[in-house]
């Protein structure tokens, strides 16, 4: 008797973990099955429970999140596509919607930086990377920005009123080509500087720029100037280093003035933060070098929320003088659609002799 009863316990017990297998497995079958009817709320549901069960199988927690970008929770489905890739560091289809998070948001250098780590022979990922080197003009070829400033100076000094208008086109797949009026007030005088300027793309790793800008009967903006410029990327992944340079040549009414800033970009954070630094030189009209520091930190807060902050000590030109400042500054991005971009930044500035100046900027840019 005590043995069929010690037969029949065992039974039990072996069966228990059996039936809870099967159902994990039917949430799995089910789930899977709705998110590829499209029934995304459904999908998720499902396989949120299938993931919670059987939190170490990797084909698992793809599928949730593959049902989690179907329904566009972008934060959610990257956290499980790493945690599969954690469980299983070579699959490809993890990688790919990683790929395919970045071009929702609109990193284009995120999501190929994913797609390389992609091994050859999935045709999705050879569509993908395709699509991603095809101009965003398909979403909008034109790109209008407006910028408005107003400072504020201390010691009963008049208040400076900046604007721009920038207006650009993507003219083909690498090039991109714009031109911009810029009117400032300062000090009772009152500049309109015009500039042309031409972006290209030579590679998905270099890229670089020419721009020339005036400005008719100049107070305190350059008469003219020549800009040069160019990033390449040196180390890839999702986390890149990017090394940039920056040069002016510029004529105002005091003199030429040049300019050569040797920079670099390190991201993070798997691509969603970036510190930038710069070192500013600055030749002035009598030909002596000025030299100063730019750091900014940039991260993603949230699907549609960038921040940043940063403080830079450094040589600037002002009516053609080259003075010495001292400024810290911080603001957002918030990308209220896939066509429309609001900024906002505040900045504080001392210049020399006690001056003091507190900038407030808002701007708009707009895809069409």
């Amino acid at each position: 008797m005590m043995k069929l009863l010690f037969s029949a316990a065992v039974a039990v017990l072996l069966a228990v973990p059996v039936t809870a297998q099967n159902g994990d497995d039917e949430l799995y079958r089910q789930g899977v099955a709705a998110r590829q009817a499209g029934q995304n709320g459904r999908a998720v549901e499902l396989l949120s429970r299938a993931a919670a069960a059987r939190p170490d199988d990797a084909d698992v927690q793809l599928q949730f999140g593959l049902a989690l970008l179907n329904a566009g929770r972008l934060q959610e489905a990257e956290s499980a596509f790493r945690l599969t890739l954690a469980l299983a560091p070579d699959y490809a289809d993890a990688r790919i919607g990683l790929a395919r998070i970045a071009q929702r948001r609109g990193d284009v250098r995120v999501a190929l930086a994913e797609l390389d780590r992609v091994p050859s022979g999935y045709p999705e990922a050879d569509a993908l990377r395709s699509a991603l080197r095809q101009p965003a003009a398909e979403q909008g070829r034109w790109r209008l920005d407006l910028e408005g400033s107003y400072s504020f100076l201390n010691r009963a000094r008049p208040d400076w009123q900046e604007a721009s208008l920038r207006i650009g086109r993507q003219v083909t797949a690498r090039t991109f080509v714009s031109g911009a009026l810029e009117p400032s007030r300062r000090f009772g005088a009152t500049d309109v500087y015009g500039e042309a300027r031409i972006d290209h793309r030579f590679s998905d790793a270099a890229s670089g720029y020419f721009l020339f800008g005036a400005t008719p009967d100049a107070d305190f903006r350059p008469r003219w100037q020549v800009g040069l410029g160019g990033a390449q990327r040196v180390l890839g992944g999702p986390n890149p280093t990017v090394v940039t340079l920056d040069g002016r040549q510029s004529r105002f009414p005091l003199g030429d003035i040049q300019m050569l800033n040797p920079g670099i970009e390190q991201y993070v954070a798997n691509g969603r933060a970036w510190l930038t630094g710069r070192w500013i030189n600055v030749f002035d009209e009598n030909g002596r070098h000025n030299m100063g520091w730019f750091a900014r930190g940039d991260v993603m807060a949230g699907e549609p929320l960038r921040l940043f902050a940063g403080a830079a000590d450094a040589p600037e030109m002002s009516e053609g003088v080259v003075i010495e400042t001292f400024s810290v500054f911080g603001g957002f991005s918030y990308e209220m659609s896939d066509r429309t971009t609001l900024r906002f930044s505040i900045a504080h500035e001392d210049r020399p002799l006690g001056l003091k100046r507190t900038q407030l900027q808002l701007g708009a840019g707009f895809r069409f």
